[in-house]
């Protein structure tokens, strides 16, 4: 148990179908539904399918013979799932999602009511049990983002020592992810002129779809907060940092030696400022829970921004377009939320 067929050894139609959700498609064909996802979330769901049919051919290896949608039971999801008591709730809903993701994408039109009752019970699940790794580590934005004021605050002036430059540069980066929190390779991947704009003094962040999970693009203007600090890392630290290195880049983000960090870089130098500001080390993703979390607790006109400051995408909104609107108010709605939260002390 707990071995995943590779997917050469799966059933012609479960390979079929696995393929067609990521087809990228022409002027004559279709684009696969889940064309838009990357690589590596791509080579998840093909292990957790796999581990799926790994376990019907090990207790009905007659069921390999069925299409994908005629093995995907509700009885056999329900006894997979069993099967798998050992692991915890959000391992159990990605493995029984991906069936159920694949198999309702190649027949939409059967149902797939217990299926989805399953999952959602399985969701509930993983509600009531959390996430080890987030305990304790969420904190709320404005917490986040008063950290990294602080940290820039306590470095503006003549840059005297490249040290100097980098605490104002990790603090800078701590309050845009408190206000606008990205996901850690669009911030690594930040290019002033495309990506990140200044223009009539105003910044606008622009992420192209390649740039974010879904491939939808993502446009936000920077909120008067935040401006503020990161003019001050782009006219007095960015400079100072650049001119340690031997060439020029366009890159918003510059290391002690001149060149953009790696996006690993980014990962331990923020959970290492974070640690010694807040005693717990906070990583980039985790920013984005401290805002999901923040406007949730707002009010209800609040809550309504998470899913654009995020930049998830609507069901309702096709994806050949900008989510515009809602996100370019987002940013300020986070921060007009946290106003009110410091209001209320």
């Amino acid at each position: 148990m707990g071995i995943a067929l590779p997917l050469q050894d799966w059933p012609a139609a479960d390979q079929d179908a696995f393929v067609a959700l990521f087809a990228e498609g022409s002027l004559l064909d279709d684009r696969g539904p889940l064309a838009h996802w990357r690589a590596r979330s791509r080579k998840l769901m093909e292990r957790q399918y796999g581990r799926w049919l790994d376990w019907i051919s090990q207790v009905e290896p007659e069921a390999l013979a069925l299409s994908p949608v005629e093995r995907a039971t509700y009885q056999r999801l329900h006894a997979w799932r069993k099967s798998m008591g050992d692991l915890v709730p959000a391992t159990l809903f990605g493995y029984v999602d991906a069936v159920v993701r694949l198999s309702r994408l190649s027949a939409p039109d059967h149902d797939w009511k217990a299926q989805l009752a399953l999952l959602a019970d399985l969701h509930r699940a993983v509600k009531q049990h959390g996430s080890p790794r987030k305990t304790g580590r969420i904190h709320s934005s404005d917490v986040l983002f008063e950290a990294g004021a602080m940290l820039v605050q306590g470095n503006v002036g003549p840059i005297t020592h490249p040290d100097r430059a980098v605490r104002l540069r990790d603090g800078a980066i701590i309050c845009l992810l408190a206000l606008m929190p990205m996901r850690r390779r669009a911030l690594s991947e930040l290019r002033l002129g495309t990506s990140l704009s200044v223009e009539n003094g105003q910044i606008t962040v622009c992420l192209n779809g390649s740039m974010t999970k879904n491939g939808q693009p993502w446009e936000a203007i920077v909120p008067d907060t935040l401006l503020e600090i990161l003019t001050i890392y782009l006219q007095t630290a960015r400079p100072a940092l650049l001119a340690r290195g031997s060439t020029d880049t366009d890159a918003v983000w510059v290391g002690r030696n001149g060149t953009p960090p790696g996006i690993n870089q980014f990962t331990r130098a923020i959970r290492k400022r974070t640690k010694d500001l807040l005693g717990i080390d906070v990583s980039p993703h985790l920013f984005r829970d401290a805002a999901a979390t923040t406007l949730a607790r707002t009010d209800p006109a609040s809550a309504r921004l998470i899913k654009p400051i995020l930049g998830h995408a609507s069901e309702r909104i096709s994806e050949e377009h900008y989510i515009r609107t809602d996100t370019i108010a987002a940013g300020r709605g986070l921060a007009s939320a946290l106003a009110n939260l410091k209001k209320g002390d």
